[in-house]
C-alpha cells in the first residue's frame, strides 16, 4: 500500500468533519469553526502524506435519538446538553497553542503522533493519529473539562488494495472505517454511540457523513479513557512509553 493510498482514505474521514486547525510543527494558536462542512475536496492531504502527519479532524459531538446500548443517557440528557456546550466551547476558541510528539513502535511496527491544544495554562483538547503496519490506521480526539475527560471521538479505519492502480471508474481501493463517540461525566461513559462506512476511499467521508448512528455497548470505552489519560500527561517519555503500551499492539 502506498502512502498516497493512505492519504486518500484519511482525507475521505476529514471529508466527513468540520475543519481542524491546520497542521504545523510549530507551535502556534489553533483556530476552530465548529459546524461548518469544508469545500469538496478542500481537506485532502497532498499525495505522499499519510495518517499520522494529517490526523483526522473532530466532528461535533451527536447523539442517537435514542439511550445507545450499554449506555446511561440519552439525547435531552442534562449532562449531554453540558458536554456538548463545552466541545463548542473549546472549537470556538481562538487562543489555542499547540505542541506536538511523534512516536515509533518497536521494529518499526507502527508510529504515531500525539497533538495537545493548551490555553489557561491546561490541556483543552488532544488528537492523536496512530498507524499500523498492516493496513490500519485510527485517530482520537479528546476534550478535557478541568482536567477531566468529557467527550471522545476514535476513527478507527482499514483498507484493502487490489493489486492494480484504479481508474476514476474504478477505484483500487475499498476502505471502510468506524467512528465512536463516547460522552464520559465523571469518569464514567454515559451514552456511546457509533457508525460505520465502507467504500471506494474517495467516497468514504461522504458514506460515513450519511451513515445513521447505532448503539455501541462502550466495550472500548475504558481503553480509549486510557490514552486519553495518557495524552493528557502531555509531551513527556513516560507519556510516549505509555502511549506505546496503548496504541502498538
Amino acid at each position: 500500500m502506498s502512502r498516497s493510498s493512505i492519504a486518500l482514505l484519511v482525507a475521505a474521514v476529514i471529508g466527513c468533519s468540520p475543519p481542524s486547525p491546520t497542521p504545523s510543527a510549530s507551535v502556534s494558536a489553533a483556530p476552530a469553526e465548529p459546524g461548518r462542512a469544508p469545500a469538496p475536496g478542500a481537506t485532502t492531504p497532498p499525495a505522499g502524506t499519510s495518517a499520522v502527519e494529517s490526523p483526522a479532524p473532530a466532528a461535533a459531538p451527536q447523539a442517537a435519538t435514542d439511550t445507545a446500548g450499554g449506555s446511561k443517557a440519552s439525547l435531552d440528557d442534562p449532562r449531554i446538553q453540558k458536554i456538548r456546550a463545552r466541545y463548542q466551547d473549546i472549537q470556538a476558541r481562538k487562543d489555542l497553542t499547540r505542541s506536538e510528539l511523534r512516536f515509533e513502535c518497536a521494529g518499526g511496527e507502527g508510529r504515531g503522533e500525539l497533538r495537545l491544544y493548551q490555553a489557561d495554562g491546561a490541556i483543552q483538547k488532544a488528537e492523536i493519529a496512530a498507524a499500523d503496519a498492516g493496513h490500519g490506521e485510527s485517530a482520537y480526539q479528546f476534550y478535557y473539562d478541568q482536567g477531566q475527560l468529557v467527550f471522545a471521538l476514535h476513527d478507527d479505519g482499514s483498507w484493502a488494495f487490489d493489486g492494480t492502480r484504479g481508474t476514476p471508474d474504478k477505484p483500487a481501493t475499498t476502505s471502510s472505517v468506524t467512528q465512536r463517540r463516547y460522552y464520559v461525566h465523571e469518569g464514567e461513559p454515559v451514552l456511546c454511540i457509533k457508525k460505520h462506512a465502507k467504500g471506494p476511499t474517495e467516497k468514504l467521508g461522504p458514506l460515513l457523513e450519511q451513515a445513521p448512528n447505532g448503539p455501541d455497548d462502550c466495550s472500548r470505552a475504558k481503553k480509549t479513557q486510557q490514552i486519553a489519560s495518557a495524552a493528557l500527561a502531555g509531551a513527556k517519555p513516560k507519556t510516549t512509553d505509555e502511549l506505546k503500551r496503548l496504541l502498538c499492539n
